[in-house]
C-alpha cells in the first residue's frame, strides 16, 4: 500500500485511518529494538546504516509490516527488516511532531494525478511522506547512496514547517499533569474546567486522543478532570507529560 500500484479505495481508507496507530506502536518497538534516543535529524545517519545493514535479517516480527510485500522480498528485504523500516518512519514522523507540536496529521491522498493517489500523506505543506523518504533513503543507500541523505532531506522539510505562534494564556496553564499509580499504570489530571476549554466536540475525543499518544496501551477517563493511563514498563514521566501535553494542545489548536 505504500509502493507499487495502490490498493483499493475502500482498503486504502482503512489503512490511512490505522496507520497513525501503527506508526505509534511501531515506533516503540523500533525505538527499544535498536536502541535509538530522543527523536532528532543528528542521529538519523546512524539509524539508517543500522536499518540498511539488517533489511535483510531473518527474525520474528509481530506484526509484519502490511506493504511488506514479494517484491520487497525479492530485493532481500526480510520481513523483520521492512518492520525495522517502518519503526524509522515512526521516528521521523515524530521528528516532525515535535516541531509541529502537535501529532502528524495524516490523510489519505485521494487526488487521481497525485504520485501518493491512494496512499497516506501528511497534510502538511513541505512534507513529503516520511514513508517514502525512509523508502527511498533505503533503497539508494542500498546501492551506494551516502546513509546522510535522511537527514539532509527531514532538515530541508523542517526548515519549510513554520515554528508553533506564541502560546495561547489558557495555554500557558499546566493542561496536564501525571502522577505514577505503579509499575506502567498512571493517572493524568487535568483543570477542572478542562472540557469547557476544550470545548464540547474535542473534549469527547480527549480519551482517544491520550490513548494514541506514543507509549500509551489504553486510556479511560475516570472523571471529568482525571484520566487513568496505562503504559509499558520504563517509561519516563516528564517525557509522557510532555507527550500528552502535545496532544491535549492539538485539540485546542481544532
Amino acid at each position: 500500500m505504500l509502493i507499487g500500484d495502490p490498493a483499493s479505495p475502500e482498503r486504502a481508507r482503512d489503512f490511512c485511518t490505522r496507520w497513525p496507530g501503527l506508526l505509534r506502536d511501531r515506533l516503540a518497538w523500533f525505538v527499544s529494538e535498536v536502541g535509538a534516543g530522543a527523536p532528532g535529524p543528528d542521529a538519523l545517519d546512524g539509524l539508517v546504516v543500522t536499518v540498511v545493514d539488517r533489511i535483510g535479517e531473518q527474525r520474528t516480527v509481530d506484526p509484519v509490516p502490511e506493504w511488506y510485500d514479494a517484491s520487497l522480498a525479492s530485493a532481500g528485504w526480510s520481513a523483520y527488516g521492512a518492520a525495522l523500516a517502518e519503526g524509522l518512519m515512526a521516528y521521523v514522523g515524530e521528528i516532525y511532531a515535535m516541531r509541529l507540536g502537535r501529532p502528524l496529521p495524516w490523510v489519505l491522498d485521494e487526488d487521481p494525478k497525485s504520485a501518493y493517489h491512494l496512499k497516506p500523506v501528511v497534510d502538511v505543506e513541505g512534507i513529503a511522506p516520511p514513508w517514502r523518504q525512509v523508502i527511498g533513503t533505503v533503497r539508494q543507500v542500498q546501492s551506494g547512496t551516502d546513509p546522510a541523505r535522511l537527514r539532509s532531506v527531514v532538515e530541508h522539510s523542517l526548515a519549510q514547517v513554520p515554528v508553533p505562534g506564541p502560546t495561547r494564556p489558557e495555554q500557558a496553564v499546566d493542561l496536564v499533569e501525571v502522577t505514577a499509580v505503579d509499575g506502567g499504570r498512571w493517572q493524568v489530571s487535568f483543570p477542572e474546567d478542562i472540557d469547557a476549554r476544550l470545548g464540547l466536540a474535542a473534549y469527547a475525543d480527549l480519551e482517544d486522543a491520550l490513548a494514541r499518544v506514543d507509549g500509551v496501551t489504553g486510556a479511560v477517563m475516570e472523571d471529568r478532570d482525571r484520566a487513568l493511563l496505562s503504559t509499558g514498563e520504563g517509561v519516563d514521566r516528564a517525557d509522557l507529560e510532555r507527550r500528552l501535553t502535545r496532544a491535549v494542545n492539538a485539540l485546542l489548536d481544532g
